[in-house]
C-alpha cells in the first residue's frame, strides 16, 4: 500500500500526556483538596469521571462545559464542594506547559518527513494546549497541518473530524491516508467509518486481546511503525 497523507494522534502517540496529567492531577489536588481524601482514591473516581466525560466528547457534546465539570464531579464524591471552571484552569496551564515526549517520537516523526509524507495531527483536545506542546516539544515543525477537534467542531471517531481532513488534500485518494493513533474508540474507530488505513499502538501491550475496532497493524512502539513506513 503507497500512503502519502499520514494523520498522527498526539497525546500518548508522540506527545506523553499521562506525564502533564499525573502532575496537573496533583497541581489541583493540592490546590483543591480542604478534607481528609485519599489521593489514589480520588485520581481513580477521576479518572472513571473523566473517561465517561470524554465519550459525551467524542460522540458530539459540548468540551468545556464538560471539563468544566469534571473536577467539581470528582470532589463532590467526597463530599467537598469546589469551584470545577478554577480547577480545570489551574490544570489547563499544567498541561500547556507540559512538553514530555514518548520515546522514539522525534526519530519516527523526523524519519517520516525526510521520506517524503505528508504529516497532519489529527487530535482531540484542547486547541490551546496542543499548539503549547507542540511549539515546547518542538514537534510542530514535522506536520504540515494542524487539525484540533475543539478548533474544528468535530472530534474523533466522527467521519466529520476525518471529512475535515480530506479536504485539505483534495488530489489523495482514501488509500492513500493512513491514521496512527494509540486509542481503539477514537483513533482506530474512527479510521475504520473514514474508510482508510491505520496503525494501532497497543501501549498496554494487550497481546491476544480480540477487539471490536480492528487496526491494519499493530505494533507496540514507534520504532515498528518506521519498519512499515520507511
Amino acid at each position: 500500500m503507497t500512503y502519502k497523507v499520514i494523520i498522527v494522534d498526539l497525546d500518548d502517540t508522540v506527545l506523553d500526556f499521562k506525564a502533564g496529567e499525573v502532575k496537573g492531577l496533583a497541581t489541583v489536588f493540592k490546590a483543591f483538596q480542604t478534607t481528609a481524601v485519599d489521593y489514589e482514591a480520588w485520581v481513580t473516581a477521576y479518572s472513571k469521571i473523566n473517561h465517561r466525560i470524554w465519550r459525551e466528547i467524542e460522540a458530539g457534546a459540548a468540551t468545556q462545559p464538560l471539563l468544566n465539570g469534571r473536577f467539581s464531579k470528582t470532589f463532590a464524591q467526597f463530599g467537598q464542594v469546589i469551584d470545577g471552571a478554577k480547577a480545570e484552569s489551574v490544570y489547563r496551564q499544567v498541561l500547556d506547559a507540559n512538553d514530555a515526549v514518548v520515546a522514539g517520537a522525534d526519530t519516527l516523526l523526523s524519519k517520516l518527513n525526510q521520506a517524503g509524507y505528508q504529516l497532519v495531527v489529527g487530535t482531540n483536545g484542547k486547541t490551546a494546549t496542543q499548539y503549547s506542546r507542540l511549539a515546547l516539544t518542538g514537534f510542530d515543525r514535522y506536520f504540515n497541518q494542524i487539525v484540533i477537534s475543539q478548533e474544528i467542531g468535530h472530534a474523533k471517531p466522527s467521519t466529520g473530524f476525518f471529512d475535515h481532513i480530506f479536504k485539505l488534500y483534495p488530489d489523495n485518494t482514501k488509500s492513500e491516508f493512513l491514521m496512527i493513533g494509540d486509542t481503539l474508540a477514537s483513533d482506530i474507530q474512527g479510521a475504520n467509518q473514514a474508510g482508510i488505513d491505520s496503525i494501532w499502538i497497543d501501549n498496554d501491550k494487550q497481546l491476544g486481546l480480540v477487539e471490536a475496532h480492528q487496526a491494519t497493524y499493530r505494533v507496540q512502539s514507534l520504532s515498528e511503525i518506521l519498519q512499515i513506513l520507511t
